[in-house]
C-alpha cells in the first residue's frame, strides 16, 4: 500500500479471481463504493488495484467485502493458485455430473432401471454439473442483462431435458462443465512468469535498526533503510553499497552474464545476486516500487493489454452469442407457426444453439495472448502487451544488443594463446588449478575446458581472492596471479 495524507493506494492480489467474468463481478459490486476510485482488475494475475479514500471507504471494509464476494485478499508475496484437481469444487461437480450420467447410462441400458428414475437421476446430472455455470449465466443475464455462452449452455440443456432427451441434456451439462473446470488450470499456467519473478527477490531483508541486525519481511524495508546482504544471497529491494565490495550477479535484471565488481557508491538492483562479499546497503526504493516489482507490473499490464485479434474477438462474442439465442427462438418459434412439428424444431434448435455457441473462438485468442507474454516472460523477453504480440508476424528485421540474448549466458573459454614457450595444456592446466575452488563465472568456464581437454586441476595450496581485480594462488610451490592486465603494473 502507499498513503498519502488523504488517500490510501491499494495493489492486492485475490483467491479466485481467474476469468473475466469473475473480474466483471468484482467490477459490478465495487464500482458503486464510495470512496473507491480507479480501480482496475488484473484477471490475468489475480489482482486488482484501486485508490481509497479512507474518510469514506478503509481498506478494512474493502477487504470484507472482497471476501463476501467470494475473492479472499491474499497475504502480501503470495499469488492466487487454484486447488488440487481433487479438491477444486467445479472439478468435483463435474465428476460427480458425469458419474451419475454414467451410472445411469449403463443401468437404464441394461433394464435395471425405468424411465422415471432415470429422468430423476439425470436430472440430477444436470443440476450439479451445471450449478457453477447456470449460476453465473442467471447473475450476468440479471445484474447486466448479458449474454454469453453461460446462458446459451444452460438454455439448450434445460430445453432438451424438457423436450425429453434428457441424458442429451446430462451429457451437454457435463462436457460444459469440466470444460469450464479444466479453463481455469490453462489459465493458471501464465501465471508462472509472475511466480518466477516474484522469487527473484528474497522475503526477508537483515535491517540494521538501533545497531541491532533485524530479520524483516522484505515488503517493509523504506527507502533510507541499511540492511546486510551477505554472499549467495540475493538483494531485496534498490539501493546503494555503503560499505563493502562485491561481485553482482545482474543477468536476472539486463541479461548480462558477467557479474559487475561494485564498492562504495554504486547502484544495485533488486533480484540480483550478491556473488562475493558482505555488502551494507541503503535502499533507495521501497520493494512496491524496486525493479523486479516493476518488472513485474509491466507483465502484469502486458497481459492485459488487448490486441486487435483479441479486442475483435471480445466484439464479436458480445454480439454473436445474443444473435445465437435470437436466432435459436425463431427456428423454435417460425416452422412450428407455420404447422411443422414442435418437438421437431425445439429439438433443432437445441442442437442450432449448442453447436453454434462460439466457446473455442472466444476463448483462443486470449489464453493464446496471455500464454505468449507469460511464456516470453520467463524466459527473459519482456512483451509490452497482445498489440505487439500480434505486430510479430509483420517483423522482418530485430536488433538485439544484450549478451546472453543470442547467447546461452555463460561464458566460454574459446581460445588458449601461451606465452613465453609455455605449452597450451600446461598453461590450462595451471589456470584451472588456480580458479579450482574460486565461484566466478569465468573461472567455472576456466575449470570447464579443461576437464572437457582431459585434464586433471589441482588442489591449490593456498588460495586468496583480490576484490575486484581477481586471486591468487600457490600451485605446487609455484605462486599464480589470475588478475586483470592492469594489477599486473602494481606487482612490478
Amino acid at each position: 500500500m502507499k498513503y498519502d495524507a488523504q488517500t490510501t493506494r491499494i495493489e492486492w492480489r485475490l483467491q479466485n479471481l481467474d476469468c473475466e467474468n469473475e473480474a466483471r463481478k468484482i467490477r459490478r459490486h465495487l464500482e458503486a463504493l464510495p470512496g473507491l476510485r480507479d480501480l482496475k482488475i488484473y484477471s490475468a494475475s489475480g489482482k486488482i488495484a484501486c485508490t481509497l479514500d479512507e474518510q469514506q471507504l478503509t481498506p478494512d471494509q474493502l477487504q470484507d467485502k472482497l471476501e463476501a464476494l467470494g475473492f479472499p485478499v491474499l497475504a502480501a508475496r503470495e499469488m492466487a493458485a487454484l486447488p488440487k484437481v481433487w479438491q477444486n469444487p467445479k472439478v468435483i461437480t463435474s465428476a460427480l455430473s458425469g458419474v451419475l450420467l454414467g451410472a445411469t447410462y449403463a443401468l437404464q441400458s441394461s433394464g435395471l432401471l425405468s424411465t422415471i428414475p432415470a429422468y430423476v437421476l439425470y436430472g440430477l446430472a444436470v443440476l450439479v454439473g451445471g450449478f457453477f455455470f447456470m449460476r453465473e449465466a442467471a447473475e450476468l443475464l440479471l445484474a447486466e442483462f448479458y449474454i454469453g455462452i453461460e446462458l446459451l449452455m444452460s438454455v439448450a440443456a434445460i430445453v432438451a431435458f424438457v423436450m425429453g432427451q434428457p441424458a442429451e441434456a446430462a451429457t451437454l451439462a457435463f462436457l460444459y462443465s469440466i470444460s469450464e473446470a479444466m479453463e481455469g488450470y490453462t489459465e493458471e499456467r501464465t501465471r508462472g512468469a509472475i511466480r518466477a519473478l516474484m522469487d527473484l527477490t528474497p522475503k526477508t531483508a537483515l535491517v540494521l535498526r538501533d545497531g541491532r541486525e533485524l530479520e524483516i519481511p522484505a515488503e517493509e524495508l523504506r527507502v533510507g533503510d541499511r540492511f546486510i546482504v551477505r554472499p549467495g544471497e540475493a538483494i531485496p529491494t534498490d539501493g546503494i553499497i555503503r560499505r563493502g565490495r562485491g561481485s553482482i550477479n545482474e543477468a536476472s535484471i539486463t541479461g548480462e552474464s558477467v557479474p559487475v565488481q561494485k564498492g562504495e557508491g554504486d547502484s544495485v538492483f533488486a533480484g540480483t545476486l550478491n556473488e562475493t562479499g558482505a555488502l551494507e546497503i541503503e535502499a533507495t526504493r521501497e520493494f512496491a516500487d524496486n525493479t523486479v516489482s516493476r518488472i513485474i507490473h509491466m507483465v502484469e499490464e502486458a497481459q492485459e493489454e488487448k490486441g486487435r485479434s483479441q479486442r475483435l474477438i471480445d466484439q464479436f462474442g458480445r454480439r454473436y452469442s445474443p444473435a445465437v439465442l435470437g436466432a435459436g427462438l425463431l427456428i423454435a418459434v417460425l416452422p412450428p407457426a407455420l404447422g411443422a412439428s414442435w418437438s421437431d424444431w425445439i429439438i433443432r434448435t437445441t442442437v442450432f444453439v449448442v453447436s453454434a455457441a462460439p466457446c473455442a473462438l472466444v476463448i483462443s485468442v486470449p489464453i493464446t495472448i496471455v500464454a505468449t507474454i507469460g511464456t516470453a516472460s520467463r524466459r527473459g523477453v519482456l512483451i509490452k502487451g497482445g498489440i505487439y504480440v500480434e505486430q510479430l508476424a509483420q517483423t522482418r528485421a530485430v536488433c538485439f544488443d544484450k549478451t546472453g540474448t543470442l547467447t546461452r549466458g555463460r561464458p566460454q573459454v574459446t581460445d588458449i594463446l601461451p606465452m613465453n614457450g609455455m605449452d597450451e595444456k600446461t598453461l590450462l592446466s595451471l589456470a584451472a588449478s588456480a580458479e579450482l575452488r574460486s565461484e566466478h563465472p569465468l573461472a567455472r568456464a576456466v575449470v570447464q575446458r579443461a576437464r572437457l581437454d582431459g585434464l586433471s586441476p589441482t588442489e591449490p595450496n593456498a588460495f586468496e581472492v583480490i576484490p575486484g581485480t581477481g586471486l591468487l594462488a600457490d600451485i605446487d610451490g609455484r605462486r599464480l596471479y589470475m588478475v586483470r592486465p592492469d594489477y599486473l603494473h602494481q606487482l612490478r
